[in-house]
């Protein structure tokens, strides 16, 4: 996948690093920086919220390629910090090696998914921090000793919350994080994300004008919706991780904007049942691994942002014991960092023979018009969860009776 992205998106690089570039030129000139693209991309435009221009302002006193090395350096750094919450997370349970923090740090720094985001210039990495470090952050809050205090643990809940906020003010999506949050009822979390989402809108609307924040949201975030491309069931070359996918395919004559609820009529059974049982710290880890699969695989998301899930996915691999919960995990992972989509999969059938191309073509486009490799990944590694809950429940049910 790697090989193919460099010879056929090798003009891709630093395509995003580029549009944040050009869209800081004209926030420090007073323009509109939703309104402008680079020259290269015409088509590309900014899309964050208007105070989410800010730590790109310094790059416009250098140049393209050093900005975006500096760029791309902190990004890794970014990484790094992932990685560093994720062995934090588990070490709270098991002793890691050194091979094993060699490991994590290479599958979040330069994994198949992490790979493309850092070529394009993308800001993936931050969104995946912010996100494992409002959940670590939270789980340490909720199972905080009597030795931590009270204060302490309403300061790492508050914190969590402040953390998760940052990441929907950048990336707007993972707001739907939330209904972890209100499931825990942490509401100092709550109030820490609102605090931090309103406030950044806020902070925006200060120091760039209403009228940035208005195009905001009438152009880039609710003029952005991609509806129409579902009607009929979804091109296979769409890059789309849906679960709207599959039912765009099944429901063709569907209005398209129904998909919104009937996804959700899917995915919401599987997280409440999850849900029911959260008494021990890996049956939270799974909740809150169930929650940002549910996220990533609700919305029509591109595989680039697949870091959301890295910081309760590698505890989960590691925590898990029953050995069919952790297989389906495990699997679920290894299926979803194949990355082949329909552009990938075009490229590959130009290489095979020419009596076995047709064929392979006319099957391989039939099965990704109704799911790709991440996308079913996903979702074997959400059936993972439901498997915890389900054999934790009938364990605890054969103790009982056992007892009795």
């Amino acid at each position: 996948m790697l090989a193919s992205m460099a010879l056929e998106r090798a003009h891709m690089v630093a395509a995003n690093f580029e549009v944040y570039r050009v869209a800081a030129e004209a926030a420090l000139a007073g323009a509109d920086f939703y309104d402008v693209a680079p020259e290269r991309f015409p088509e590309f435009y900014y899309l964050y919220p208007p105070i989410t221009i800010v730590p790109f302002l310094p790059f416009t006193v250098v140049g393209l390629r050093t900005g975006f090395a500096v760029h791309t350096l902190l990004e890794v750094g970014v990484g790094l910090l992932l990685a560093w919450v994720i062995v934090r997370w588990i070490e709270r349970h098991r002793d890691l090696e050194r091979l094993d923090y060699a490991m994590i740090a290479g599958f979040v720094v330069a994994s198949v998914h992490t790979m493309p985001s850092l070529v394009y210039g993308q800001v993936n990495l931050r969104m995946g921090l912010l996100v494992g470090l409002g959940l670590w952050l939270l789980e340490r809050s909720v199972s905080a000793d009597a030795a931590t205090g009270r204060l302490s643990s309403d300061r790492l809940e508050t914190l969590g919350g402040v953390a998760l906020g940052g990441a929907a003010l950048l990336k707007v999506f993972p707001a739907a994080v939330g209904v972890w949050l209100l499931r825990l009822r942490a509401w100092r979390a709550v109030a820490g994300a609102l605090v931090t989402g309103v406030g950044g809108l806020a902070l925006g609307v200060a120091i760039f004008g209403l009228d940035r924040t208005r195009t905001f949201f009438r152009d880039a975030l609710l003029g952005r919706t991609d509806d129409a491309v579902f009607a009929g069931g979804l091109d296979p070359m769409e890059t789309y991780v849906t679960v709207r996918r599959p039912l765009s395919y099944l429901l063709p004559d569907l209005e398209p904007t129904l998909l919104w609820p009937l996804a959700a009529v899917v995915l919401a059974p599987l997280l409440a049942y999850v849900y029911t049982d959260l008494e021990t710290s890996t049956d939270r880890l799974l909740a809150a691994h169930a929650t940002l699969l549910a996220v990533f695989v609700y919305f029509p998301s591109y595989p680039l942002y697949y870091p959301i899930v890295f910081a309760t996915l590698v505890p989960a691999v590691y925590l898990v014991a029953d050995p069919l919960a952790r297989g389906l995990l495990v699997g679920g992972a290894l299926l979803a960092n194949v990355v082949v989509m329909g552009r990938t999969f075009a490229s590959i059938v130009e290489l095979v023979p020419s009596p076995f191309a047709g064929p392979l073509e006319t099957v391989g486009f039939a099965v990704l018009s109704v799911a790709s490799p991440v996308l079913v990944g996903c979702l074997v590694m959400l059936a993972g969860c439901v498997c915890h809950r389900y054999r934790r429940g009938v364990a605890r049910e054969s103790t009982g009776r056992a007892s009795s």
